[in-house]
């Protein structure tokens, strides 16, 4: 009787979830969009060295294709962080539709080189407003017990897009590849439309009877007066402070989040991210093998997004500073290991006895990676930064975070061909190294903590940060209780 009641109420418990797993899961439709961005040059490259689009493209030429995406945020990120506060989260998401539909529509029709970096600039707009909105909107309307979990689906639906484009595109002409990338945009357009705003937004906005709506409709219960009294107090407390730009800089609390959002953004790239993600099977076509690079490819993705998708499991368990130490260390090893490779190639050593490396390492490398590294500063982007300057403050976080993508993108070209393969691998593992002593001393947890109770761990109060494990761990030992 007990195992049957203690089911029925952990049964209950889920299916309030939903309406937070539906919200997300549609927002994150534009992210999975955005690993088409980000996967696109995997197997483009190549093709385009080929003479796939019909005339020639230099060295040089693709290699500003590639980099020019990042600049992009320095559009998207502060457009759509004004356009956030004046006309709400789910507005301005549903905007990016048009940023995600155009780039392909180019790509597939282009002429000349010059129509591939106008698409791929615009891509740059729409990842930068995305990765200014969307962990907004998700740390707005999920609760802090699933915030873990559900914050992941934007880096699980990035890596999932990255693997789709390099499954498809790799034997499919680029222009074919981007009418069928099409597709994805236009299926979140019919789905999120039918989503909640943002309750914070709409409290922030005075619109009472709209947040009640919005927070009723996300918990999918009808009194959510207690949830809505603690948020409305929440919000009016934020934005009692002006919300100006200057504020982030002036307001001890904000800049300290603010910097650690930099210092994340800054590691994330420098681990070499997306810079290796670009040119994955540029690396693997040199580092030889049995795999074609296009197969080689598409096994590190499907290990990564099988491990990504057990590592959201670990962010609620373990917390986000352990993930950031653990992914920081395995990087740096995996960097490191694939730099001495590269080094004994470029020295002529016979290494036909490890052809199987670069493929493991790369494999090795993608799963430490996605553990931390790739998933925690998306995540912390929409936990750590007070409502009033919020949007703000991550606008000019991914304004940066397009520079540094640019930086490590060139940087990997630019260093592979003046020095050797083996060079933009030693000098992402040392980046590695250097966050591992800036995650220890700097990243606050967050783990089950309210948005509020995070503001407090900021000001310094353990006692917040000591009560919200209290409860996370109530709330785990009761469960298993009911479920007993």
């Amino acid at each position: 009787m007990a195992v049957e009641l203690g089911t029925d109420l952990v049964s209950k418990e889920r299916n309030k979830q939903w309406p937070q797993v539906l919200a997300v899961l549609s927002a994150a439709l534009l992210a999975l969009g955005s690993g088409f961005h980000f996967g696109w040059p995997s197997p483009s490259v190549l093709k385009m060295q080929a003479g796939d689009l019909g005339y020639s493209i230099s060295e040089e030429e693709i290699s500003y294709v590639v980099m020019i995406a990042p600049l992009g945020y320095l559009v998207g990120s502060p457009l759509s962080g004004f356009l956030l506060d004046k006309i709400g989260r789910k507005s301005t998401i549903l905007l990016l539709a048009i940023p995600e539909i155009i780039p392909w529509i180019l790509i597939g029709t282009c002429t000349c080189v010059e129509m591939l970096y106008i698409a791929r600039f615009i891509t740059g707009i729409a990842d930068g407003a995305l990765f200014t909105t969307l962990p907004i909107y998700v740390g707005e309307i999920v609760e802090p017990k699933i915030r873990g979990i559900l914050g992941t689906a934007q880096s699980f639906a990035i890596i999932t897009g990255v693997l789709l484009i390099n499954a498809y595109g790799s034997y499919l002409p680029i222009r074919m590849t981007a009418y069928i990338s099409l597709s994805v945009p236009l299926l979140f357009l019919v789905t999120f439309i039918w989503m909640p705003d943002s309750p914070y937004y709409l409290l922030m906005k005075g619109r009472i009877e709209e947040a009640r709506a919005s927070l009723s409709m996300l918990r999918r219960v009808n009194n959510v007066e207690n949830e809505l009294s603690k948020i409305k107090t929440d919000v009016q407390r934020q934005i009692s402070e002006p919300g100006r730009y200057k504020d982030i800089f002036t307001i001890k609390t904000n800049f300290k989040a603010f910097l650690i959002l930099i210092g994340l953004r800054t590691f994330q790239q420098m681990s070499g991210l997306s810079a290796l993600g670009f040119y994955t099977q540029v690396i693997f076509k040199q580092a030889g093998g049995y795999l074609s690079p296009a197969e080689s490819t598409i096994v590190c993705c499907v290990i990564q997004v099988v491990f990504t998708c057990f590592t959201s499991f670990l962010l609620d368990h373990f917390g986000r500073r352990p993930l950031l130490l653990f992914s920081s260390a395995g990087s740096a090893a995996t960097l490191i290991i694939l730099g001495l490779y590269f080094s004994f190639q470029h020295a002529n050593y016979d290494l036909s006895y490890f052809y199987w490396l670069p493929v493991a390492a790369m494999v090795m490398y993608n799963v430490v990676n996605a553990s931390g590294l790739l998933m925690v500063p998306n995540i912390m982007a929409g936990e750590l930064m007070s409502v009033s300057v919020k949007s703000k403050a991550v606008g000019i976080v991914n304004i940066y975070l397009g520079i540094i993508m640019s930086v490590g993108s060139k940087l990997f070209q630019y260093l592979d061909y003046h020095i050797g393969m083996f060079m933009p691998f030693y000098v992402f593992g040392v980046c590695c190294i250097i966050s591992i002593v800036f995650c220890y001393f700097w990243v606050p947890e967050t783990k089950a903590k309210t948005l509020e109770q995070i503001q407090q761990t900021l000001k310094g109060n353990k006692e917040v940060g000591s009560a919200a494990e209290k409860e996370s761990m109530l709330n785990n030992s009761s469960i298993n209780n009911t479920k007993c």
